[in-house]
């Protein structure tokens, strides 16, 4: 079995989305001092009370987490034309998941400054290696018909 680079790419995908789950993505701060932490699933303010409205965020990065698992046990086959369309579905999820992330921040915020984590660029750089891991994918296809095609019998 030939190991692929794309496969280490969607190693670190997987590895970022997952850490990225259990991590807080942003904290709000009003002029009071009072602060919220924004994670993917809900706002734990400072009083100790939590609000379980931001499950979306959660579970759209658990989806995209699912289908780079797929896209990560699928590349051992060849079947390249899948792994691209799993690779452009993953990077369509990444940008729904910041659509919902920047709605919630513009719904929340009211008067209160917002702060993003470190934490809350993890899928921003899953985007970029899915990117990165689609060319890897083109050029895997390439060098496959390139390899097949040199090799031909004469009559």
């Amino acid at each position: 079995m030939r190991l692929y680079l794309h496969q280490l790419w969607l190693i670190a995908i997987c590895v970022l989305l997952l850490v990225g789950l259990f991590l807080p993505i942003g904290q709000f701060s009003n002029a009071d001092g009072a602060t919220a932490l924004l994670t993917n699933f809900k706002v734990n303010f400072v009083e100790g009370t939590s609000s379980g409205a931001l499950w979306a965020l959660g579970v759209v990065q658990i989806l995209t987490f699912l289908v780079a698992l797929f896209e990560l046990l699928l590349s051992g086959f060849k079947n390249f034309v899948l792994q691209k369309r799993c690779l452009v579905l993953i990077s369509l999820m990444i940008l729904g998941y910041y659509i919902f992330f920047v709605a919630y921040v513009l719904i929340l915020k009211g008067d209160a400054a917002f702060r993003p984590m470190w934490s809350a660029c993890f899928p921003l750089i899953s985007l970029i290696l899915s990117g990165v891991s689609l060319m890897s994918v083109s050029k895997a296809e390439a060098d496959i018909i390139a390899e097949s095609n040199a090799f031909r019998l004469r009559d």
